[in-house]
């Protein structure tokens, strides 16, 4: 959600000029306050193993009928009973809100730039980890399946610093597109409800393509030898 501080200046005498955009009178940066939280990992031992398995299964459904392919995803599976014994889920949220500025771009006061005057951002991610209560926790079973959901752990906070690094990086440049155009007085009301229409979309965008690359960074680690790896691990 975007929340909105919006200041509307008093009469500047802007001087328009032949060609020129609103970005040639913007005198300052836009203060942008961005953050990643990783938060603590939430760890889950009360869940029976049928009800993660179950989990897993549905994910896997879901996942085949997106991509209409074949591919492993999600869970430490004991190969014998083909029943999962841990999962990892990763959730995502984002708190933002802006404040917005509008200043007149000719002497007259009949066009206005609307400019982001400053713009924070805070990226939440957490995974949360459920063993099947089945395993003793201590135990080299309850072990080898945390060794493995932690990798899934391990990539899901890579991906989340990757794409929100990039997130930083990318939004000035996109502040400039936005901050551009100028409009007539009486729509700089409409024109700050389409920056903020435009900033959401923004996050959804960068939020989707985090969720994929999550997605597709788990499904290099849930492989037949890696299951076979953790189902052999105790096996003296």
């Amino acid at each position: 959600m975007i929340s909105l501080t919006v200041l509307l200046a008093a009469p500047l005498l802007i001087q328009a000029q032949e060609g020129g955009g609103c970005l040639k009178y913007k005198n300052y940066s836009t203060d942008i306050d961005f953050e990643l939280v990783s938060e603590p990992v939430r760890f889950i031992y009360t869940t029976p193993r049928d009800s993660l398995t179950g989990q897993s299964q549905e994910r896997t459904r879901e996942w085949l009928k997106k991509h209409k392919g074949n591919r492993w995803i999600s869970g430490a599976t004991d190969h014998k009973s083909w029943h999962t014994n841990g999962i990892t889920s990763g959730s995502m949220r984002v708190e933002s809100s802006a404040q917005l500025l509008a200043m007149p771009y000719d002497r007259y006061g009949a066009y206005y730039c609307p400019y982001v005057k400053s713009l924070k951002i805070r990226v939440y991610y957490e995974s949360e980890i459920s063993i099947a209560k089945e395993l003793k926790r201590g135990s080299c079973e309850f072990d080898a399946v945390m060794h493995h959901e932690m990798k899934h752990h391990a990539a899901n906070e890579a991906v989340a610093q990757t794409i929100a690094k990039r997130m930083r990086t990318d939004l000035p440049e996109m502040l400039d597109i936005m901050e551009s155009r100028y409009v007539r007085r009486s729509d700089v009301d409409a024109s700050f409800e389409m920056m903020k229409e435009s900033l959401s979309d923004i996050l959804k965008v960068y939020s989707g393509e985090m969720s994929e690359r999550m997605r597709e960074f788990n499904g290099h680690i849930d492989t037949p030898e890696e299951y076979r790896a953790v189902a052999g691990a105790c096996k003296k």
